[in-house]
């Protein structure tokens, strides 16, 4: 299955997407930051991102720019 880079500030959000999707079976990786999901994104190598547009120090756009 996918591994999965999911870049939210709302922790139950990021409880929700991680518990479901692992149940699909796919490898989660989290983040709440747009700094750190950049990082996780080099360390982690995921294959499908899902990021938040309104982060809390970064707009979604200029992450996804730098990812």
């Amino acid at each position: 299955m996918a591994r999965v880079l999911v870049i939210d500030d709302d922790q139950s959000l990021l409880r929700a997407l991680r518990l479901g999707l692992k149940a699909r079976g796919h490898d989660v990786i989290t983040s709440a930051s747009g700094e750190d999901g950049i990082s996780q994104t080099a360390l982690g190598d995921p294959d499908v991102i899902v990021l938040d547009l309104g982060l809390p120090d970064m707009d979604g756009l200029a992450a996804c720019r730098r990812i």
